[in-house]
Parts: C-alpha cells; structure tokens; sequence
C-alpha cells in the first residue's frame, strides 16, 4: 500500500468583524443609530423591498426602530405552561432533565397546580375558546392526575 501526502500551504488567519446591530442600549434605552448603520439598513430594507411596494425610508426605521410588547395574556399562558410542566415532574409522571428516576414532591405538585387555576381564570376571558378550551382541558388533566397520585 503506497502512501501519499499533498502539500498543504499554510492557512491564513481567519479575521472577523462584530457589529453590533442591537437597538437597545444595555440599560434598556433606544439606542441611537449612526449614520453607517442608517446606510447599512436602507440598503438592506431596499433589497428586501423589491418584491414589495416601495416605501420611504423614514418610515421602514421607523418601524424597525419600534418594539413590540408581549401581552400579559400570552405571558400568562407562557408561565402556565411552565408551571404545568413542574406540576408533572413533581407528580413523578415526567422525568427531570438529567434525572434517570422520577422526582416525586406532591406539595410542589400542588402548589404549582392551585397556581395554574388561579392563573387561568384570571386569563380566561381574554383568550380565543380554543386557547381557553386547551388551558381548561390541561388544568383538569393535571387535577385528576394528582388525584390519582395521592389515593
């Protein structure tokens, strides 16, 4: 068997260069853009505008600059479906990240189940019926799921 070796030129360093394309300043203000970055972002949004109706470019920063809150009720809806999921590992019907054996605190488990209803009917009216049907259909899952662990 013949071996045979290439000749390999040396590797140029690799250089790269970070811009920080952030909005928001770390202590939460708007950030203030410089003229690079306004040259930068036109061009982008020129770019991307050509399938589109085209638009002054006052007004695409302006909406790129804006930013959008989450409402309370998709927060509450976030949190409920955090909650849930401890609710079922405390219960011991789901496994913990990392854990091999299910960790069973039922006291936590009821904690975060009494929480979930409260959460719920405080959200319930501001949902969709599909979304408040689905959180109506988990808060009972989980209730009889405790039961069940408790007899």
């Amino acid at each position: 068997m013949e071996v045979i070796t290439l000749a390999t030129e040396p590797e140029e360093e690799k250089t790269y260069e970070v811009k920080d394309k952030r909005r928001v300043n770390p202590d939460g203000t708007l950030r203030e853009t410089t003229e690079t970055e306004n040259a930068e972002s036109s061009q982008q949004s020129s770019q991307t505008q050509q399938a589109t109706e085209p638009t002054s470019t006052e007004e695409s920063s302006t909406q790129a600059e804006q930013l959008t809150l989450p409402r309370v009720y998709d927060l509450i809806q976030f949190m409920v479906g955090m909650l849930a999921e401890q609710a079922w590992i405390r219960m011991g019907v789901r496994l913990a990240p990392g854990y091999k054996e299910p960790q069973t605190d039922l006291a936590q488990a009821k904690v975060a189940i009494d929480t979930i209803v409260f959460m719920v009917d405080k959200v319930a009216q501001y949902l969709e019926e599909n979304d408040r049907r689905a959180l109506r259909a988990l808060v009972s899952d989980l209730q009889i799921n405790f039961v069940k662990r408790t007899t």
